[in-house]
């Protein structure tokens, strides 16, 4: 956990090194949070799949008349689900707008605060971090973060051997951080004293106690901020890994022995080899009665194996879902379990502790893979109602009984 701690305080400090203009962070808005209102798994759950048959593909994206295709029939189709989560998504657009995207900072306050860091405070402040090098900003802040970490009492001009003590078992005892985090301020308070009872009398004020609470305050903000990061990190990865999957297995099914590809190197190599005849004034051609032959042949082979690949993108395409479901369950759970701990105050954009904001974006990343899904079900779809489609066209144009 140290090592963690230390380690995104240094990424922190090392990024205003290089800040040319510091971020717009809007006044904290009253409205209610939107995390963990919307049921992300249903709005997924209900997206619509894939067709069952090659006729029903071929209906979805081009209507009933193939020689008249409805390029609107797709959409017809797939638009209504698409709708109904971009709408959901654009209330999380909307809401971080107003709360974070509206309102103009006052710059010297910004500054201000964030030389309130014990770690900038330590690497000597905003205007000193701005003239190191990455480098030289990076061992700066590497050294007052071990400071820090040591003991972040004395880091803010506080000299108590209890603050230190009590923080020590907070970064030791997880089970004892989880039950002081739970406490009230009253409670926090008393915890505090009871620590500092044999401070020297200067360290045991009110004030000091007061001090140390913040300072408390801003260690369970930092913690939080971490894991919740963490998490998102994990189920980022995890859909990434999901989705190279899927892409894997797609692939494979379509490099399978006897597709198009092959199937259309098969048809080239017959066609050159098929033998000519003198037709009047066309000259030579292909016997006509072969060529028809091998291209309804071909397109049969194509709309053979676009069915045999409908059979298995159906359950491929589920198993995408079920998994994209999977992950907004956990999610759900995570953001059920730990909604106290979001840290909605803008200015914690300030010291990277607001996690409200990467919430939200994860939120409606979250609803967009229903987006995916259905992209993936248009694109199937199009691609098999095509061989559906370029049958019917060769056999109406040489089809046996022309």
């Amino acid at each position: 956990m140290k090592k963690n701690i230390k380690s995104n305080i240094v990424i922190f400090t090392v990024c205003l090194a290089s800040m040319a203009n510091l971020p717009a962070i809007a006044q904290q808005s009253k409205t209610n949070s939107l995390l963990g209102t919307t049921d992300i798994p249903a709005y997924i759950q209900e997206v619509p799949m894939l067709p069952a048959t090659l006729e029903e593909a071929s209906f979805r994206a081009y209507g009933s008349d193939y020689l008249q295709p409805d390029h609107q029939s797709m959409d017809n189709f797939y638009k209504p689900a698409e709708d109904k989560i971009r709408l959901v998504q654009q209330r999380y657009e909307d809401y971080c707008k107003e709360k974070y995207g509206n309102a103009a900072p006052d710059m010297e306050a910004m500054k201000q605060d964030i030389n309130r860091n014990p770690i900038v405070k330590g690497m000597g402040g905003v205007d000193a971090v701005q003239g190191m090098s990455r480098e030289q900003a990076k061992e700066a802040a590497t050294q007052a973060a071990d400071q820090y970490i040591a003991d972040p009492f004395a880091a803010n001009g506080i000299n108590s051997p209890g603050m230190t003590a009590l923080y020590q078992k907070m970064m030791s005892d997880p089970a004892y951080a989880r039950r002081f985090e739970k406490m009230s301020e009253q409670e926090r308070m008393a915890e505090l004293r009871k620590y500092m009872a044999n401070d020297p009398t200067v360290a045991n004020t009110p004030e000091r106690a007061q001090q140390a609470s913040r300072q408390m305050d801003h260690r369970d903000k930092v913690t939080n901020s971490m894991e919740i990061n963490q998490k998102l990190t994990e189920m980022s990865r995890e859909m990434y890994t999901v989705v190279n999957e899927y892409g894997e297995r797609l692939q494979a099914i379509d490099n399978q022995p006897g597709n198009h590809a092959e199937i259309d190197a098969d048809f080239n190599r017959k066609y050159n080899d098929l033998p000519e005849i003198i037709a009047g004034e066309a000259g030579r051609q292909k016997d006509p009665e072969l060529e028809k032959k091998l291209r309804t042949e071909t397109a049969a082979r194509h709309r053979e194996f676009a069915a045999a690949c409908l059979k298995k993108y159906i359950p491929l395409l589920d198993e995408l879902k079920a998994q994209y479901v999977r992950i907004a369950d956990s999610y759900m759970q995570f953001i059920a379990a730990n909604g106290h701990r979001v840290n909605g105050d803008p200015a914690g954009l300030y010291d990277g502790t607001n996690t409200e904001l990467a919430l939200a974006n994860f939120e409606s990343s979250l609803l967009g893979s229903g987006l995916d899904i259905i992209r993936q079900a248009r694109q199937l779809t199009r691609n098999t109602a095509t061989w559906e489609q370029n049958y019917q066209e060769v056999m109406r144009s040489y089809g046996r009984n022309n």
